[in-house]
């Protein structure tokens, strides 16, 4: 599908969060963090994530994007409010890639710091399979930073990896 004749452009940076319509293209950049990106075939809108941390590790924590949990209840809200269900949605996942050295991940022995790709991107798998939203693409794991751009009108994602 071409692009529409207007396209807004959008960066997301660790933490934020987006969705919209056919007219906005969503770029960022991640390393151990993970990106969920979803899509709906019929409409046309979708939105991309750029999380941190799977869920919040204090219990005084502020609601924030950062956290999966809170990232995928954003999603939800939206779904909710365009009249539409989570299993309606295509989605992709990319990130979680694990960037630490061998000797850095030595010197943090069994931190699970070391490990934190790897964890968001499980986090990623299962609320998505909870949600009975179905994962049509991924790239996941590696010790690559990867950018990537999701073209909503058309529900296409590009990863560059570096």
């Amino acid at each position: 599908m071409e692009p529409p004749i207007e396209v807004i452009d959008s960066y997301l940076k660790p933490g934020e969060i987006f969705f919209g319509d056919r007219h906005n293209r969503v770029r960022t950049l991640l390393g151990s963090c993970v990106s969920i990106v979803l899509w709906h075939p019929k409409y046309y809108f979708g939105g991309m994530c750029h999380f941190l941390l799977p869920y919040p590790t204090d219990i005084k924590f502020e609601k924030t994007f950062k956290y999966g949990t809170d990232a995928f209840q954003f999603f939800l809200d939206e779904i909710k409010k365009s009249h539409t269900k989570p299993s309606d949605y295509l989605a992709k996942i990319f990130g979680g890639s694990n960037m630490f050295l061998n000797e850095e991940r030595e010197i943090l022995r069994n931190d699970a710091t070391s490990l934190i790709g790897t964890r968001n991107a499980e986090f990623a798998k299962n609320i998505l399979s909870e949600h009975q939203i179905k994962i049509i693409s991924e790239d996941l794991g590696g010790n690559q930073s990867r950018k990537i751009y999701f073209s909503i009108w058309d529900g296409e994602v590009w990863v560059e990896k570096k």
